[in-house]
């Protein structure tokens, strides 16, 4: 029964309570019978983790590892579309995909440099592509007949100049639209051109962006390309940046690109030809026909014909006319085995 209070201890545990200074009275034993130091030492340790209210990480891990996964795919095609538009071997690398604010962004951009701020219809809000200015006069040098050599100082470019830079973003853009097109249907189109970023403001300075880094190697040089996307842009279509949903992009088709595709096969044209039927006859004979000399061929007028797509035996049909054009009626599809036979 030593666990029970005696009343002088009820009345020194009363008045600590009322003055403040709640404790155990030395006379009163532990219940555990351990010394207080292992008592302490027994006690859980609370586990806390940093977090920078500043720089909050809105986008996951997993998220990250999606976007660096669609920007190397970007790296390949943009290398491979700029070798064949500067004529020389061009090496594009995906170096990092940072999540950062937008001022600190800003402060890593040089003075004069080239910005390019563009949208991404449907989507809200504004991105930027900067290109930096030593791997700028490298391609321009190399697009006006050169070897690709830099410019002996940090300039502005010529309203020339600018005009060729147009058309290597807009390229850089069109592929960016291909890769993303596993998100979405997106049309990024350019918006304007900036040369100091202190008049760059498509994001509040805090607000979260998406910074992708490219080297740009070439023979005689390389340079870096920023691809900065802000949060608030990325914002409707961030759950689609998942592992799983990449995995399931990857494999399956949307509905958008099926139309796409649908659309561009259906404005392309293609030969077809009706084989009316076939005959032999000795080579002395063929140079002797005249107008109005009969053939006559292995078909009956009213039998079926064979007709050929891209000179491939696809359908069988019969010949009629529709007003004062010649047509055929398509009756029955030649199955692709026969087809392949034939």
């Amino acid at each position: 029964m030593s666990d029970i209070l005696s009343q002088e201890e009820v009345d020194a545990l009363l008045s600590a309570v009322s003055s403040g200074d709640v404790g155990i009275p030395a006379s009163t034993p532990a219940k555990s019978g351990a010394p207080e130091s292992e008592a302490d030492s027994a006690s859980p340790e609370k586990s806390f983790k940093i977090y920078d209210f500043r720089r909050p990480d809105r986008v996951s891990k997993d998220q990250m590892r999606t976007l660096q996964n669609l920007h190397e795919s970007y790296a390949r095609l943009f290398s491979t579309t700029m070798t064949s538009y500067l004529r020389t071997l061009v090496e594009i690398d995906l170096v990092s995909v940072d999540q950062l604010t937008y001022s600190e962004f800003m402060m890593s951009i040089s003075n004069p440099s080239c910005i390019y701020v563009f949208e991404i219809e449907p989507l809200e809000g504004q991105a930027i592509f900067e290109i930096n200015p030593s791997l700028v006069f490298f391609m321009v040098d190399r697009l006006f007949g050169g070897q690709g050599s830099p410019s002996e100082q940090n300039r502005e470019l010529t309203d020339i100049e600018k005009s060729v830079l147009n058309k290597i973003v807009e390229r850089g853009l069109g592929d960016f639209k291909e890769v993303w097109e596993h998100i979405g249907m997106f049309s990024p189109k350019m918006f304007s051109y900036e040369t100091n970023p202190q008049f760059v403001q498509v994001a509040p300075p805090g607000e979260t962006v998406i910074l992708i880094s490219l080297e740009v190697r070439m023979k005689n040089g390389s340079g870096l390309i920023s691809i900065c996307l802000p949060y608030m842009v990325l914002e409707s279509v961030i759950g689609k940046l998942s592992g799983e949903s990449w995995i399931f992009s990857q494999r399956t088709t949307t509905n958008e690109t099926r139309n796409l595709i649908e659309k561009e096969i259906s404005a392309t044209d293609v030969p077809v030809s009706v084989v009316i039927g076939d005959t032999r006859i000795q080579l002395r004979d063929l140079l002797q026909i005249r107008k109005g000399d009969v053939l006559v061929l292995d078909k009956l007028a009213s039998s079926d014909l064979v007709v050929k797509v891209a000179n491939r035996p696809k359908y069988l049909g019969r010949v009629g006319r529709v007003g004062n054009n010649k047509s055929i009626q398509i009756t029955s599809i030649i199955d692709r085995e026969v087809g392949e036979d034939d």
